[in-house]
């Protein structure tokens, strides 16, 4: 059995656009013509398109838009995008509403098998084309959407990719199969809204959220310096409550700080100390997460002392601090860490959801520990499902 890698067998990066609402019946013909004929211009004027060797590019017209897949080189779909989306601004801003141009881009990198169509024209097939479509379907009007793989390898090349690529959440494809999906954007491209692709939660995954109790809370809060700069530590103290063994953790975070956190920083240990794989993105939007967990045992009924502990740096705009809890727990507590050097005099809010109510919570207590003042507050009460807390120093 031969080994060889067929010679019309090849590994590229694709760059996938389509033009929203292109079929809309109010449009004349001409229109629709006229809309194809700007993309097509828009794209051949881009740099990344026209300076790049012909032989490393291959074009697969598609009606209302087209596939370019990139031979060699990681980032050109994605500057290619980028690229495209300042230059079809700036002619959207002199154009009429009917004559405006909304597309929306998936990007992929995979293989692909370079055949002859019926009139003997070169076309392209196979999953990285194929999933590269199923990516751009997902979006609404004007989003840049990326697949996992090609956004691992652009961090890999260089870590200013974080800066515009945002983790949306696993969106379901066909076979029962999932995808983890990033949107690119940024000043003058993408778009940061969410697409409206519903997310499609896999049963065994809400028996897990549903089977998951609970028992304690601990969140750290470390001012690291003068900066904005903040160290979160959140520590969940769990057991099952089923007869069915759990191998997953769905968790969710949500704040009041748009610029707190990014997912790439987040950092996930069990009460071993053992990094945890995310092994879904149910959720990212700037202001909150929901994600599974992969443990690395499983979790049985009567079990004790499983934990686990979510890190990551993040800044606040405000000196304050939000959690909206998304499940029971029994006890909580909060430590806020500082300088002790730094003179604060912090209050805890806590808010029923039930009746709006706002009490602070008193009687903190404080510890000094070398260069580091603790203030902690505890809460033995129970702490009910859409309750908050709420941080100011």
């Amino acid at each position: 059995m031969s080994s060889k890698i067929p010679d019309d067998l090849i590994y590229a990066a694709f760059f996938f656009v389509d033009i929203v609402g292109l079929s809309n019946p109010i449009l004349s013909t001409e229109t629709q013509k006229t809309k194809i004929k700007i993309l097509n211009e828009t794209i051949q004027v881009c740099k990344t398109f026209f300076e790049g060797p012909k032989n490393n590019i291959l074009i697969l017209p598609t009606g209302d838009g087209m596939l370019i897949g990139f031979k060699s080189g990681l980032e050109e779909p994605l500057k290619l995008a980028i690229e495209f989306h300042e230059k079809l601004s700036k002619y959207n801003k002199e154009a009429t509403s009917v004559e405006k141009i909304e597309t929306r881009i998936g990007c992929h990198i995979g293989h692909v098998f370079v055949v002859n169509d019926v009139f003997g024209n070169v076309n392209v097939w196979g999953p990285g084309a194929i999933l590269a479509r199923r990516i751009m379907d997902m979006g609404d009007a004007n989003h840049i959407l990326l697949s996992d793989e090609l956004v691992n390898d652009l961090v890999e090349l260089s870590k200013d990719y974080e800066k515009i690529l945002h983790p949306l959440q696993n969106f379901g494809i066909k076979h029962g199969d999932n995808l983890l999906v990033y949107s690119a954007f940024g000043e003058g491209f993408g778009n940061s809204v969410t697409p409206k692709e519903k997310i499609k939660i896999k049963p065994k995954l809400l028996d897990a959220e549903k089977n998951a109790n609970c028992e304690k809370m601990v969140f750290n809060i470390i001012l690291k310096d003068q900066t904005d700069l903040v160290r979160f530590e959140r520590y969940y103290y769990f057991s099952n409550t089923s007869s069915e063994p759990i191998y997953e953790i769905v968790a969710g975070i949500v704040t009041n700080s748009e610029e707190e956190f990014q997912m790439h920083s987040l950092k996930i240990f069990d009460e071993r100390n053992k990094e945890l794989e995310i092994s879904e993105i149910l959720a990212s939007t700037p202001y909150s997460k929901k994600i599974v967990i992969k443990l690395t045992k499983p979790v049985f009924n009567g079990d004790s002392g499983r934990l686990l502990k979510m890190v990551y740096d993040g800044k606040l705009t405000k000196n304050n601090f939000e959690n909206f809890f998304l499940i029971d727990t029994c006890n909580f507590e909060i430590n806020l860490i500082h300088f002790s050097n730094n003179t604060l005099n912090p209050k805890l809010y806590y808010i029923d959801n039930e009746n709006g109510s706002k009490n602070t919570i008193d009687q903190p207590s404080k510890t000094t520990k070398g260069m580091f003042t603790t203030i902690s507050w505890v809460k033995t009460q129970g702490i009910n499902i859409k309750d908050m807390i709420r941080l100011e120093w």
